[in-house]
C-alpha cells in the first residue's frame, strides 16, 4: 500500500471525530483507496531473499554431487523443481490465490529453475559454441510470464536477463550487433555506456507509460531500474578523460546497435506520450540533456580536449537528472525519487571532487579538507532530505 493510503487510512478518522466528513463519506474515500492486504514490504523482501537461498542451495547440493547424477536425472530433476515451483505459484496467487507476493517468489524461483535448466542442457551436452544465445533463449522463454500472472519479480529477472544477453551480443566477435570491429575503438566499455544511457531512459518511459494501464504494478520497479541504470552510466562516463587514447583513436558505434537503441527509445517516447503527455513533457527536457554525452560518446565526436567535454557533460547531465528526479518526485508524490536523487548528487560531486582535486595536496592536508567536505555534504543533504519528505508528507501526493 502507499504511503498516501496509509496516511487516508490513519487521518481520515480524525476527520470524521472533528465532523469534517461523515463515516459514510469515510468509507467512501477508503473505497477509492482501499487498504491493501496480504503481507508487507518486509516480509515480501525476506520471501525474495529466502527464496534466492533456497535456488542458491540447490545449486550447490546438486554441484556437489554433480559426477555421481546422471545426465536423465539432472535434466528430470531440474524440469520437476520448475514445474513444482510454477504450480505452487499459480495456487498462492491464481487459484485459489489469496497469496500473491509468496506467488510472486514461487513464479520466479520457477524462472530461476528455468534459466539453470538452459544452462544444464548447454553443459551436458557441450553446447558452448555462442553463449549469448542461450542467453536469449532463456530471456524468450520468460518474456511472456510475468504479464500473464503479473509478478513482478519475475519481470525483474526478465530485465537483469535482456540486459545480459545485450551486454554479451554486442561483445561478441561477428555478431551483427557488435558495437565494433576490432578495427575499431581500443575500449567498447565507453560505448557499452553511451548504449545503456538511451536503454535506461527507454526503461524508465516504459514505467511511465505503465502507469495508466493494467499492469501498473510493474511502473515503479522500471522507472526506478531505468533512473538507477541512467545515473550509473552516466557517472561511469565521468571518467572517459581517464582513457582518452581508447576515446580518440576510433571511429563512432557501429550502426546496428546504434539503430536499435534509437528505434526502442522512439518507441518508448511514444508509448509514454500517448499515455500521459503531461509526465512526458516534464521527463523530456532532462532525459535530452542526459543523451548528450551519450550521443558525443557513441558518434566519435573528439575535439582534441583529452576527452574532457564528454567527462564534463557526463557529470552534468547527472546532476541535472538528479534534479529532475527530485523535483518530480516532490510534485507527485514519490518519496523513493528523492531518496535515490540526494544520495546520488552527493556521490558524484565527492567522486568529482576527488578526480578533479585529489592530487593537488599532500597525503594528510587532504584527507582533512576531504572529511569536512564530506560531512559538510552529508549534513546539508540529510537535512535537505528530510525538509523535502517531510514537505511531501504533509501535501500528499498531487494530481
Amino acid at each position: 500500500m502507499s504511503a498516501f493510503n496509509r496516511r487516508l487510512h490513519r487521518e481520515s478518522e480524525a476527520w470524521v471525530a472533528e465532523g469534517l466528513v461523515s463515516e459514510e463519506q469515510r468509507q467512501r474515500l477508503l473505497a477509492r483507496h482501499p487498504h491493501a492486504t496480504g503481507p508487507g514490504r518486509l516480509i515480501a523482501v525476506l520471501a525474495a531473499i529466502g527464496g534466492a537461498l533456497v535456488l542458491a542451495g540447490i545449486c550447490l547440493v546438486i554441484s556437489a554431487n554433480w559426477q555421481r547424477i546422471g545426465h536423465g536425472l539432472k535434466i528430470g530433476g531440474v524440469i520437476a523443481l520448475l514445474l513444482g515451483a510454477h504450480a505452487a505459484g499459480w495456487r498462492c496467487k491464481v487459484s485459489p490465490g489469496g497469496h500473491p507476493r509468496w506467488g510472486d517468489v514461487f513464479f520466479a524461483l520457477g524462472a530461476g529453475f528455468f534459466l539453470c535448466g538452459i544452462a544444464l542442457i548447454s553443459q551436458v551436452y557441450h553446447l558452448n559454441a555462442r553463449p549469448a544465445n542461450y542467453v536469449l533463449a532463456g530471456w524468450l522463454g520468460l518474456v511472456a510470464l510475468p504479464w500473464l500472472v503479473r509478478a513482478p519479480l519475475v519481470q525483474g529477472l526478465v530485465l537483469v536477463t535482456g540486459f545480459i544477453w545485450l551486454a554479451m551480443e554486442t561483445t561478441t566477435p561477428g555478431s551483427w550487433l557488435a558495437v565494433r570491429s576490432e578495427a575499431r575503438w581500443g575500449n567498447s566499455l565507453w560505448l557499452l555506456l553511451a548504449l545503456a544511457v538511451p536503454l535506461a531512459l527507454a526503461l524508465w518511459l516504459a514505467g511511465v507509460r505503465l502507469r495508466a494501464s493494467r499492469h501498473a504494478s510493474f511502473a515503479s520497479m522500471h522507472e526506478f531500474s531505468g533512473m538507477l541504470l541512467a545515473c550509473g552510466a552516466l557517472y561511469f562516463l565521468g571518467f572517459l578523460r581517464h582513457d582518452h587514447p581508447a576515446f580518440s583513436s576510433g571511429s563512432p558505434v557501429a550502426w546496428a546497435p546504434a539503430l536499435l537503441v534509437a528505434a526502442v527509445l522512439f518507441a518508448a517516447a511514444l508509448a509514454a506520450w500517448r499515455g500521459s503527455r503531461r509526465d512526458a513533457a516534464v521527463l523530456a527536457p532532462w532525459m535530452a540533456v542526459a543523451l548528450i554525452p551519450a550521443i558525443g560518446v557513441l558518434a566519435g565526436v573528439d575535439l582534441q580536449d583529452e576527452g574532457w567535454l564528454w567527462s564534463a557533460f557526463a557529470w552534468a547531465a547527472l546532476f541535472a537528472l538528479n534534479l529532475a528526479m527530485i523535483r518530480v518526485g516532490l510534485k507527485e508524490g514519490r518519496p523513493s525519487w528523492v531518496n535515490l536523487a540526494l544520495p546520488l548528487i552527493a556521490l558524484n560531486i565527492f567522486t568529482r571532487y576527488l578526480d578533479l582535486f585529489g592530487t593537488m595536496m599532500e597525503g594528510g592536508v587532504f584527507f582533512v579538507v576531504t572529511g569536512l567536505v564530506i560531512l559538510g555534504v552529508g549534513y546539508y543533504l540529510e537535512r535537505k532530505r528530510r525538509t523535502l519528505l517531510a514537505s511531501l508528507a504533509r501535501e500528499g501526493p498531487r494530481s
